[in-house]
């Protein structure tokens, strides 16, 4: 599995697609991605600040990923989720990286963050659940 193979299949995802999410690294337990900003994910028109919906779905897609990148008939279906949203996140590219903390037969937990300038200074975390079938 290669970033460019993940790729290729985001395409067939509309909301993937809508969120405009560029995987960079993968790997069976972690991958990292980039969301482009544009004016369909404000949240804050004064300020032009990310929707934190947007800031959790763009995590639940790394996370998604993560667990299943070859998109398999059956995709991961989440079932519960912990965002916890620490600073705002500001026009320009959006980065974060999903952790695979553990995954077992039925059941995956993933780990997200997401940062804009440095990974020091994340703009949120999360923790997702997803239900294997």
């Amino acid at each position: 599995m290669t970033p460019e193979s993940v790729n290729s299949h985001i395409g067939r995802v509309p909301f993937f697609r809508f969120l405009a999410i560029s995987v960079l690294t993968i790997d069976e337990m972690h991958a990292e991605a980039e969301m482009a900003f544009s004016p369909r994910v404000i949240g804050n028109p004064q300020k032009e600040y990310y929707h934190g919906g947007i800031i959790a779905s763009f995590m639940e897609a790394m996370a998604a990923i993560v667990v299943k990148p070859e998109f398999d008939p059956l995709p991961a279906k989440p079932i519960n989720l912990t965002v916890d949203y620490l600073r705002p996140a500001m026009k320009g590219p959006l980065k974060g990286r999903a952790t695979v903390t553990r995954k077992g037969k039925r059941m995956a937990s993933v780990w997200t963050v997401s940062w804009q300038e440095s990974e020091t200074q994340p703009v949120a975390e999360g923790l997702y659940h997803f239900l294997l079938v």
